[in-house]
Protein backbone atom coordinates (compact mmCIF):
# COMPACT_ATOMS: atom_id res chain seq x y z
CA UNK A 1 0.00 0.00 0.00
CA UNK A 2 1.44 3.55 -0.86
CA UNK A 3 1.79 6.12 1.29
CA UNK A 4 -0.74 8.55 2.20
CA UNK A 5 -1.29 11.74 0.37
CA UNK A 6 -0.32 15.00 2.62
CA UNK A 7 -3.41 16.73 3.76
CA UNK A 8 -3.65 19.49 1.47
CA UNK A 9 -1.80 17.95 -1.69
CA UNK A 10 -4.41 18.25 -4.74
CA UNK A 11 -3.74 17.71 -8.24
CA UNK A 12 -2.91 20.56 -10.28
CA UNK A 13 -5.63 20.02 -12.77
CA UNK A 14 -8.44 19.98 -10.56
CA UNK A 15 -8.92 23.66 -10.60
CA UNK A 16 -9.91 25.29 -13.76
CA UNK A 17 -7.82 28.32 -14.45
CA UNK A 18 -9.61 31.01 -14.36
CA UNK A 19 -8.05 32.87 -17.14
CA UNK A 20 -9.11 30.56 -19.63
CA UNK A 21 -12.88 30.51 -18.33
CA UNK A 22 -15.70 32.45 -20.58
CA UNK A 23 -17.14 33.29 -16.80
CA UNK A 24 -13.74 35.62 -16.53
CA UNK A 25 -14.44 37.08 -19.69
CA UNK A 26 -17.89 38.15 -19.23
CA UNK A 27 -17.43 39.28 -15.61
CA UNK A 28 -14.98 41.52 -16.72
CA UNK A 29 -16.68 43.28 -19.43
CA UNK A 30 -19.72 43.85 -17.67
CA UNK A 31 -17.63 45.54 -14.94
CA UNK A 32 -15.67 48.00 -17.32
CA UNK A 33 -18.73 48.43 -19.72
CA UNK A 34 -20.44 49.60 -16.23
CA UNK A 35 -17.35 51.78 -15.18
CA UNK A 36 -17.31 53.61 -18.25
CA UNK A 37 -21.10 54.18 -18.93
CA UNK A 38 -20.46 51.90 -22.07
CA UNK A 39 -23.42 50.24 -23.51
CA UNK A 40 -23.59 46.26 -23.41
CA UNK A 41 -23.08 44.48 -26.77
CA UNK A 42 -25.77 41.58 -26.76
CA UNK A 43 -23.63 39.87 -29.12
CA UNK A 44 -21.47 39.57 -26.70
CA UNK A 45 -23.33 39.30 -24.06
CA UNK A 46 -24.91 35.85 -25.91
CA UNK A 47 -22.05 34.46 -27.21
CA UNK A 48 -20.85 33.57 -23.61
CA UNK A 49 -24.27 33.21 -21.93
CA UNK A 50 -26.13 31.09 -24.34
CA UNK A 51 -25.34 27.38 -23.92
CA UNK A 52 -24.97 26.28 -27.17
CA UNK A 53 -22.99 29.53 -28.31
CA UNK A 54 -20.56 29.22 -25.87
CA UNK A 55 -19.85 25.38 -26.82
CA UNK A 56 -18.70 27.19 -30.02
CA UNK A 57 -16.69 30.22 -28.63
CA UNK A 58 -15.14 27.50 -26.34
CA UNK A 59 -14.06 25.08 -29.41
CA UNK A 60 -13.33 28.18 -31.60
CA UNK A 61 -11.71 30.62 -29.34
CA UNK A 62 -13.25 32.87 -31.94
CA UNK A 63 -14.79 36.50 -30.73
CA UNK A 64 -16.98 37.67 -33.73
CA UNK A 65 -19.30 40.79 -33.40
CA UNK A 66 -21.46 42.83 -36.34
CA UNK A 67 -24.07 44.50 -36.42
CA UNK A 68 -27.33 41.91 -38.05
CA UNK A 69 -27.67 44.08 -40.87
CA UNK A 70 -24.77 46.06 -41.67
CA UNK A 71 -26.89 48.04 -44.34
CA UNK A 72 -29.50 48.81 -41.77
CA UNK A 73 -27.72 53.00 -40.19
CA UNK A 74 -29.77 52.82 -37.36
CA UNK A 75 -28.87 49.42 -35.92
CA UNK A 76 -25.91 50.09 -32.96
CA UNK A 77 -22.54 49.89 -33.45
CA UNK A 78 -19.61 49.35 -30.64
CA UNK A 79 -17.82 51.76 -32.17
CA UNK A 80 -14.44 53.07 -30.36
CA UNK A 81 -15.62 52.83 -26.56
CA UNK A 82 -16.80 49.18 -27.49
CA UNK A 83 -13.60 48.11 -28.82
CA UNK A 84 -11.92 49.44 -26.16
CA UNK A 85 -14.02 47.47 -23.70
CA UNK A 86 -13.61 44.06 -25.67
CA UNK A 87 -9.51 44.42 -25.66
CA UNK A 88 -9.64 45.57 -21.83
CA UNK A 89 -11.95 43.09 -20.56
CA UNK A 90 -9.33 40.44 -22.70
CA UNK A 91 -6.16 41.91 -21.75
CA UNK A 92 -7.41 42.38 -18.18
CA UNK A 93 -5.37 45.66 -17.33
CA UNK A 94 -7.96 47.50 -15.20
CA UNK A 95 -8.05 47.11 -11.93
CA UNK A 96 -9.29 43.99 -10.23
CA UNK A 97 -9.33 42.17 -13.87
CA UNK A 98 -6.84 39.08 -15.05
CA UNK A 99 -5.47 38.25 -18.72
CA UNK A 100 -8.32 35.79 -20.63
CA UNK A 101 -6.06 33.01 -22.59
CA UNK A 102 -9.44 31.85 -23.99
CA UNK A 103 -9.58 34.00 -27.26
CA UNK A 104 -7.26 33.50 -30.13
CA UNK A 105 -8.88 35.47 -32.89
CA UNK A 106 -11.22 38.71 -33.44
CA UNK A 107 -13.50 39.21 -36.30
CA UNK A 108 -14.72 42.32 -35.91
CA UNK A 109 -17.22 43.64 -39.22
CA UNK A 110 -18.76 46.77 -39.88
CA UNK A 111 -18.63 48.26 -36.60
CA UNK A 112 -17.19 51.90 -37.09
CA UNK A 113 -14.86 51.40 -34.48
CA UNK A 114 -12.75 53.63 -36.21
CA UNK A 115 -8.59 54.98 -35.18
CA UNK A 116 -9.59 54.76 -31.64
CA UNK A 117 -10.37 51.38 -31.78
CA UNK A 118 -7.65 50.19 -34.13
CA UNK A 119 -5.31 51.94 -31.39
CA UNK A 120 -7.36 49.77 -28.93
CA UNK A 121 -6.07 46.68 -31.02
CA UNK A 122 -2.69 47.65 -31.29
CA UNK A 123 -2.34 47.76 -27.29
CA UNK A 124 -4.13 44.41 -27.13
CA UNK A 125 -1.35 43.43 -29.47
CA UNK A 126 1.88 44.56 -28.31
CA UNK A 127 0.76 44.05 -24.43
CA UNK A 128 -0.55 40.19 -24.66
CA UNK A 129 2.67 39.04 -24.63
CA UNK A 130 2.40 35.03 -23.99
CA UNK A 131 -0.79 35.11 -21.83
CA UNK A 132 -3.47 36.26 -24.66
CA UNK A 133 -2.01 35.65 -27.98
CA UNK A 134 -4.34 36.64 -30.31
CA UNK A 135 -2.98 35.38 -33.93
CA UNK A 136 -5.94 36.33 -36.41
CA UNK A 137 -7.54 40.00 -36.80
CA UNK A 138 -10.33 40.14 -39.03
CA UNK A 139 -11.29 44.02 -39.14
CA UNK A 140 -13.96 44.83 -42.28
CA UNK A 141 -15.37 48.04 -43.26
CA UNK A 142 -14.93 49.53 -39.63
CA UNK A 143 -13.45 53.34 -40.58
CA UNK A 144 -10.07 53.09 -40.19
CA UNK A 145 -7.68 55.58 -41.20
CA UNK A 146 -4.01 56.34 -41.22
CA UNK A 147 -3.46 56.80 -37.32
CA UNK A 148 -5.19 53.64 -36.55
CA UNK A 149 -2.79 51.91 -39.25
CA UNK A 150 -0.08 53.38 -37.74
CA UNK A 151 -0.88 51.86 -34.21
CA UNK A 152 -1.56 48.20 -35.68
CA UNK A 153 2.13 48.92 -37.73
CA UNK A 154 3.78 49.48 -34.22
CA UNK A 155 2.20 46.85 -32.39
CA UNK A 156 3.40 44.45 -35.38
CA UNK A 157 7.15 45.70 -35.14
CA UNK A 158 9.88 43.28 -33.94
CA UNK A 159 9.91 42.35 -30.92
CA UNK A 160 6.31 43.79 -30.25
CA UNK A 161 4.14 40.55 -31.44
CA UNK A 162 5.23 37.33 -32.15
CA UNK A 163 1.33 35.75 -32.31
CA UNK A 164 -0.57 37.26 -34.95
CA UNK A 165 -0.43 34.96 -38.26
CA UNK A 166 -3.62 37.02 -40.57
CA UNK A 167 -4.37 40.33 -40.40
CA UNK A 168 -7.19 41.88 -42.91
CA UNK A 169 -8.48 45.39 -43.14
CA UNK A 170 -10.47 44.76 -46.24
CA UNK A 171 -13.11 47.71 -47.00
CA UNK A 172 -11.35 50.39 -45.18
CA UNK A 173 -11.42 53.00 -47.81
CA UNK A 174 -9.77 55.67 -45.17
CA UNK A 175 -7.03 53.66 -44.97
CA UNK A 176 -5.65 55.04 -48.18
CA UNK A 177 -2.12 55.17 -49.52
CA UNK A 178 -1.10 56.95 -46.63
CA UNK A 179 -2.59 54.74 -44.11
CA UNK A 180 -0.35 51.93 -45.49
CA UNK A 181 2.27 53.23 -45.87
CA UNK A 182 2.25 53.64 -41.90
CA UNK A 183 1.21 50.15 -41.87
CA UNK A 184 3.98 48.87 -43.55
CA UNK A 185 7.04 50.94 -42.11
CA UNK A 186 6.13 48.74 -39.22
CA UNK A 187 5.23 45.05 -40.71
CA UNK A 188 8.79 45.40 -42.54
CA UNK A 189 10.25 43.70 -39.66
CA UNK A 190 7.88 41.37 -38.76
CA UNK A 191 8.68 37.96 -39.41
CA UNK A 192 5.96 35.88 -37.71
CA UNK A 193 2.73 37.88 -40.21
CA UNK A 194 1.97 35.40 -42.56
CA UNK A 195 -1.38 36.58 -44.99
CA UNK A 196 -2.09 40.46 -45.11
CA UNK A 197 -5.42 41.54 -46.79
CA UNK A 198 -6.14 44.76 -47.79
CA UNK A 199 -8.85 44.65 -50.53
CA UNK A 200 -10.56 48.14 -51.37
CA UNK A 201 -8.47 50.00 -49.42
CA UNK A 202 -8.35 53.27 -51.71
CA UNK A 203 -4.41 52.52 -52.25
CA UNK A 204 -3.48 54.47 -55.41
CA UNK A 205 0.07 54.61 -57.39
CA UNK A 206 1.61 56.28 -54.94
CA UNK A 207 0.95 53.07 -52.51
CA UNK A 208 3.28 50.59 -54.33
CA UNK A 209 6.39 52.27 -53.21
CA UNK A 210 6.42 51.43 -49.55
CA UNK A 211 4.79 47.86 -50.30
CA UNK A 212 7.71 47.08 -52.31
CA UNK A 213 9.97 48.61 -49.66
CA UNK A 214 7.95 46.29 -46.71
CA UNK A 215 8.22 43.03 -49.37
CA UNK A 216 11.96 43.76 -49.68
CA UNK A 217 12.93 43.55 -45.79
CA UNK A 218 15.07 40.20 -45.60
CA UNK A 219 13.07 39.43 -41.96
CA UNK A 220 9.69 39.87 -43.33
CA UNK A 221 7.70 36.78 -43.26
CA UNK A 222 4.69 37.16 -44.97
CA UNK A 223 3.54 34.95 -47.46
CA UNK A 224 0.48 36.31 -48.56
CA UNK A 225 -0.42 39.54 -50.16
CA UNK A 226 -3.99 40.57 -51.35
CA UNK A 227 -4.50 44.18 -52.44
CA UNK A 228 -7.61 43.11 -54.69
CA UNK A 229 -9.75 46.02 -55.84
CA UNK A 230 -7.10 48.87 -55.47
CA UNK A 231 -6.08 51.81 -57.60
CA UNK A 232 -2.41 50.72 -58.02
CA UNK A 233 -2.63 51.27 -62.07
CA UNK A 234 -0.11 50.25 -64.19
CA UNK A 235 2.41 53.03 -62.17
CA UNK A 236 1.75 51.22 -59.16
CA UNK A 237 2.92 48.16 -60.36
CA UNK A 238 6.03 49.85 -61.62
CA UNK A 239 6.48 51.26 -58.33
CA UNK A 240 6.40 47.46 -56.23
CA UNK A 241 7.93 46.18 -58.54
CA UNK A 242 11.87 47.00 -57.00
CA UNK A 243 10.70 45.36 -53.70
CA UNK A 244 8.76 42.63 -54.76
CA UNK A 245 11.90 41.71 -57.17
CA UNK A 246 13.67 41.58 -53.54
CA UNK A 247 11.19 39.11 -51.79
CA UNK A 248 12.40 36.15 -49.60
CA UNK A 249 9.06 35.45 -48.71
CA UNK A 250 5.67 35.62 -50.48
CA UNK A 251 4.70 33.11 -52.88
CA UNK A 252 1.07 34.42 -53.07
CA UNK A 253 0.12 38.23 -54.66
CA UNK A 254 -3.59 39.29 -55.72
CA UNK A 255 -3.21 42.47 -57.94
CA UNK A 256 -6.98 41.84 -58.99
CA UNK A 257 -8.92 44.40 -60.30
CA UNK A 258 -6.24 47.49 -59.74
CA UNK A 259 -6.50 48.91 -63.24
CA UNK A 260 -3.46 47.50 -65.07
CA UNK A 261 -2.25 46.97 -68.36
CA UNK A 262 -5.27 48.82 -70.17
CA UNK A 263 -2.75 51.19 -71.99
CA UNK A 264 -0.76 50.02 -74.51
CA UNK A 265 1.81 53.39 -74.52
CA UNK A 266 3.19 53.21 -71.90
CA UNK A 267 4.22 48.37 -71.17
CA UNK A 268 7.14 49.44 -69.01
CA UNK A 269 5.78 48.76 -65.76
CA UNK A 270 4.47 45.13 -67.31
CA UNK A 271 8.32 44.31 -68.36
CA UNK A 272 9.32 45.45 -65.13
CA UNK A 273 6.62 42.81 -63.54
CA UNK A 274 7.49 39.98 -65.80
CA UNK A 275 11.33 40.56 -65.13
CA UNK A 276 9.99 40.09 -61.16
CA UNK A 277 8.23 36.77 -62.50
CA UNK A 278 10.98 35.54 -63.84
CA UNK A 279 13.76 35.83 -61.63
CA UNK A 280 11.96 35.86 -57.88
CA UNK A 281 12.52 32.49 -55.89
CA UNK A 282 9.57 32.34 -54.15
CA UNK A 283 6.07 33.35 -56.15
CA UNK A 284 4.08 31.02 -57.34
CA UNK A 285 1.11 32.27 -57.50
CA UNK A 286 -0.29 35.56 -58.90
CA UNK A 287 -3.89 36.88 -59.58
CA UNK A 288 -4.44 39.55 -62.01
CA UNK A 289 -8.46 38.88 -63.10
CA UNK A 290 -10.72 41.78 -63.42
CA UNK A 291 -7.84 43.95 -64.97
CA UNK A 292 -8.42 44.66 -68.14
CA UNK A 293 -5.14 43.87 -69.79
CA UNK A 294 -4.60 45.10 -73.60
CA UNK A 295 -3.20 42.40 -75.61
CA UNK A 296 0.13 44.03 -75.63
CA UNK A 297 0.34 44.45 -72.12
CA UNK A 298 -0.42 40.90 -72.01
CA UNK A 299 2.26 39.41 -74.68
CA UNK A 300 4.92 41.55 -72.48
CA UNK A 301 3.88 39.22 -70.13
CA UNK A 302 4.43 35.84 -71.97
CA UNK A 303 8.40 34.85 -71.20
CA UNK A 304 6.91 34.68 -67.61
CA UNK A 305 4.68 32.40 -68.41
CA UNK A 306 6.87 29.81 -70.68
CA UNK A 307 6.07 26.41 -69.86
CA UNK A 308 10.06 26.20 -68.42
CA UNK A 309 8.74 28.57 -65.30
CA UNK A 310 7.40 25.95 -63.91
CA UNK A 311 7.34 27.76 -60.35
CA UNK A 312 4.65 30.13 -60.97
CA UNK A 313 1.37 27.24 -60.28
CA UNK A 314 -1.46 29.86 -60.83
CA UNK A 315 -1.84 32.58 -62.80
CA UNK A 316 -5.42 34.10 -63.42
CA UNK A 317 -6.17 36.83 -65.87
CA UNK A 318 -9.14 38.53 -67.47
CA UNK A 319 -11.20 35.95 -69.87
CA UNK A 320 -11.94 38.99 -72.56
CA UNK A 321 -8.23 38.44 -73.58
CA UNK A 322 -7.95 36.91 -77.14
CA UNK A 323 -8.02 32.92 -76.47
CA UNK A 324 -4.76 32.82 -77.63
CA UNK A 325 -2.92 34.89 -75.47
CA UNK A 326 -5.19 33.80 -72.63
CA UNK A 327 -4.27 29.94 -72.80
CA UNK A 328 -0.64 31.41 -72.88
CA UNK A 329 -1.03 33.15 -69.46
CA UNK A 330 -3.95 31.49 -67.49
CA UNK A 331 -3.12 28.97 -65.13
CA UNK A 332 -5.11 26.65 -62.82
CA UNK A 333 -3.36 25.71 -59.59
CA UNK A 334 -0.58 22.76 -60.04
CA UNK A 335 0.86 24.95 -63.25
CA UNK A 336 -1.74 23.69 -65.49
CA UNK A 337 -2.56 25.71 -68.36
CA UNK A 338 -6.20 27.36 -67.92
CA UNK A 339 -8.92 26.86 -70.81
CA UNK A 340 -11.65 29.90 -71.29
CA UNK A 341 -14.97 29.47 -69.50
CA UNK A 342 -17.97 31.36 -68.86
CA UNK A 343 -17.12 34.62 -67.27
CA UNK A 344 -17.58 35.46 -63.65
CA UNK A 345 -19.12 39.11 -62.89
CA UNK A 346 -16.21 41.37 -61.52
CA UNK A 347 -17.02 42.15 -57.87
CA UNK A 348 -18.85 45.32 -56.53
CA UNK A 349 -17.24 47.71 -54.41
CA UNK A 350 -19.06 48.04 -51.69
Amino acid sequence: MGPKKKDGQKKASAEPDPGEMPETLLTQYQKFCKMTAMPLCEQVIQTLTDEEKKEAFLASKQLVVHPADPRDPTEPRIGPGGMRAICTSILGTAPGMIPYKGVNCLRIWWSKIGDDGACALAELLRLGGSEVQINYLELWDNQIGPRGALALGRSLMVGNNRSLLTLKLDYNRSLGTEGVAALCRGLRTNSTLKQLHLPFCNIDADGGAPIGDMLAFSKLGLTLLNLRGNYLGDAGLGNLCPGLSRTASLTELSLADNSIGSNPDDLEPLRMFSETLMTSTTLCRIDLNHNRLHAEAAEVLLPALAPENARIQMFTVDPDLPTEIFEKLNRAGGGKKGKKGKKGGKKKKK
